[in-house]
């Protein structure tokens, strides 16, 4: 059986709540949310921290990934560029990773990859926002 697992976190969760509120850091967390559930909706997704969400990639989903991945980042960019209120925004950072049984002892190592892959793309998404 073929797994992946996609690790997310929102950018910008921080700055949201500091200048806007909790309630609308809330309502962006939400929003990423329904994003990642509706996108990937035939994945298991579950919110593993404060921002942080994963998800399961089996079966169909696993099959499409590549396309699900170019849909989740155009999609973001259409939803972003379509309002300026900043919890309404998407700035997702991703990481996914395939379960390699030769290399990976557990599931554990999976995660981990996909836990560095998104912070390497949180990492160049940041640098590049700077700028701005």
């Amino acid at each position: 059986r073929y797994v992946a697992i996609c690790i997310f976190d929102c950018n910008d969760l921080k700055k949201i709540n500091d200048i806007h509120g909790h309630e609308k850091g809330d309502e962006y967390i939400k929003n990423a949310c329904h994003f990642i559930c509706t996108t990937f909706r035939r994945s298991a997704v579950f919110r593993i921290g404060g921002d942080e969400l994963a998800a399961v990639l089996m079966n169909d989903d696993f099959v499409n990934r590549d396309n699900l991945v170019e849909i989740f980042v155009k999609e973001q960019e259409a939803i972003s560029a379509a309002t300026t209120d900043p919890w309404n925004q998407l700035h997702i950072a991703m990481g996914l990773a395939i379960f390699a049984p030769e290399n990976d002892g557990s599931l554990n190592d999976t995660i981990n990859r996909a836990d560095e892959l998104m912070y390497e793309n949180k990492r160049i998404w940041k640098e590049k926002n700077a700028r701005k």
